[in-house]
């Protein structure tokens, strides 16, 4: 079931057996779109403003997941970074040219999965991450376990240069907000 975690930012998740955690999904309405991350399967019961979205935002390589369907039913553009090896017709890359998310800050975290990259909404103080930093039940906030990354410290790094921040969701695992 999705909800409302802070005025006009929606969440929902489902476990997935297949890679034996939560996969979450996240929508941020900021009055004129609304912005669409990581899509996993769209809830029947979900209602958000401005209707089920204005553009898909892919954190990493790893999260394609719904995102073709999602495209398909509601036509609308799949974006992600040009590091990404992702395989979707229309699929569009942001870049210094097009710049899909411009009251937003997009952070690269190379050394992650390909084209990891954490979006910051600077009016919510809202950091939205993929797979670079996990909040998992029974594990609490930690970085993406070094197996899953192509360079674990460099990755380290790139986490070091991340603004501060109130509010942080996660592609798994639960929200943080406040503090």
């Amino acid at each position: 079931m999705p909800s409302e975690i802070l005025p006009d930012v929606f969440r929902w998740s489902e476990y997935s057996p297949a890679h034996k955690v939560e996969l979450a999904s996240h929508a941020v309405w900021n009055g004129r779109r609304l912005l669409v991350f990581d899509p996993i399967a769209f809830p029947r019961d979900l209602e958000l403003p401005g209707g089920h979205g204005d553009l898909i935002l892919l954190t990493n390589e790893n999260h394609v997941r719904a995102a073709s369907t999602w495209s398909a039913d509601r036509h609308l553009p799949v974006w992600c970074a040009p590091e990404a090896s992702v395989e979707l017709p229309g699929v569009r890359r942001w870049g210094p040219e097009e710049d899909p998310t411009p009251d937003w800050i997009r952070i690269p975290l190379p050394g992650g999965p390909g084209g990891e990259t954490a979006f910051f909404d600077p009016t919510r103080s809202l950091m939205v991450f993929g797979d670079a930093v996990v909040n998992l039940a029974g594990c609490g906030l930690e970085i993406l376990p070094d197996k899953y990354c192509t360079d674990p410290v460099r990755l380290r790094k790139s986490l070091r240069k991340l603004p501060p921040f109130v509010h942080a969701v996660f592609a798994h695992g639960d929200p943080l907000i406040g503090g």
